[in-house]
């Protein structure tokens, strides 16, 4: 049963998380500048400037790469949170999905996992490709060291706040023109002073979006158990 419903949830999520995996992967692309110029300028490079990146940006230190994935991530969360819920109540397989032989909570819970296994294989794809990239010897006249990562790591896992919250709206029954969208509205603020503000302490960020995601998943978890689907 587990596996039908993690097949289900994948099968219909996986064109959210394709888009968004194919708009990281162009900016990987252009960042380190695959695709430009001609062979014969690349051997008089010696091969540098077809890997060079077109800004000539510090990776992960400039703001295009960081921003441009922050962006999409932030889109992907948001999209994956109302497709997984609000799909449910559009094509009303909510009934059907409640009497699988399997608890709500349960149900839930797949339904979470698969969200966020999507989210985060489609964003840390590309992050990954382009560490490679700058780790590579001869791609970029710049200093890089894996560490240089962690905040758009950090900002991965900051953007959780907006899949739960999202995940939130869709499942509760309050009017759109009311507060319905509360959630949302309420998680983008933190995330967003996490994301932009300049924070010495690289556990806090992750401390404060694990709080905000418990008190998220223990709502989710309220609304499941007491809402009528019927």
């Amino acid at each position: 049963m587990w596996k039908a419903l993690a097949f289900k949830e994948f099968s219909e999520n996986l064109w959210v998380g394709g888009v968004a995996l194919a708009i990281l992967l162009f900016v990987v692309a252009s960042q380190t500048g695959w695709g430009e110029g001609s062979v014969g300028s690349q051997r008089a490079s010696y091969g540098y400037d077809f890997f060079t990146a077109g800004n000539n940006e510090i990776p992960f230190v400039g703001g295009t790469f960081t921003g441009r994935v922050t962006a999409v991530a932030a889109l992907l969360a948001v999209a994956l949170g109302f497709r997984q819920t609000l799909g449910e109540a559009l094509h009303g397989t909510y009934l059907l999905l409640f009497h699988l032989p399997m608890s709500r909570r349960r149900l839930v819970w797949a339904k979470l996992g698969v969200g966020l296994a999507v989210y985060f294989a489609c964003t840390a794809i590309p992050v990954v490709l382009f560490a490679i990239w700058a780790a590579t010897p001869g791609t970029h006249a710049s200093p890089f060291a894996w560490s240089m990562t962690v905040p758009m790591w950090q900002t991965l896992f900051v953007m959780t706040m907006l899949y739960l919250a999202a995940f939130l709206c869709g499942l509760r029954s309050a009017r759109w023109l009311g507060s319905r969208l509360l959630p949302l509205a309420m998680a983008v603020p933190p995330t967003v002073i996490l994301v932009v503000a300049p924070i010495s302490w690289w556990w806090l960020p992750l401390l404060i979006t694990l709080v905000v995601d418990l008190v998220l998943l223990a709502c989710i978890q309220h609304v499941v158990h007491v809402r009528d689907y019927s």
